[in-house]
């Protein structure tokens, strides 16, 4: 009986966990990042390419002609992608495996008249395939 009766007193001295708990002081993102982090956010690839590809420099140089003709100061974003589902460190060494590749389609796209500061060179752990996506926008 004494257990029924000290139950309430210490369910009170409790206080329930909130983010407080875990980061009292969270680092806040900088506009900067958040702002390149979404600039590509929901965008279908202008072109997809399977990792081992080689003969890539005709079909971007396509693209990246095509885009420019729409819009001349178009921003290119080369990202490595692969799946999580193998573990981080699986993914890892598969972007590790594709950086050689999405760097030369990079210096393809800027060989074809882009200038550089508005191609960017990124890898991320998603989607379902190991390629290398280019996005334009």
């Amino acid at each position: 009986m004494r257990y029924i009766i000290l139950l309430p007193v210490l369910l009170a001295a409790c206080s329930l966990p909130s983010r407080a708990t875990f980061a009292p002081a969270p680092v806040a993102a900088d506009p900067a990042s958040i702002a390149a982090t979404k600039a590509f956010a929901g965008r279908v690839p202008l072109i997809t390419i399977p990792p081992g590809t080689v003969d890539f420099a005709t079909p971007v140089a396509k693209a990246v002609h095509e885009a420019r003709a729409i819009k001349p100061a178009a921003q290119f974003e080369v990202r490595s992608v692969s799946p999580m589902g193998s573990g981080p460190d699986a993914a890892a060494a598969k972007l590790a495996a594709l950086s050689g590749t999405a760097a030369s389609v990079a210096q393809a796209i800027i060989g074809d008249g882009v200038a550089p500061e508005n191609v960017t060179l990124t890898a991320a752990s998603s989607g379902t395939e190991t390629d290398i996506l280019v996005y334009v926008k």
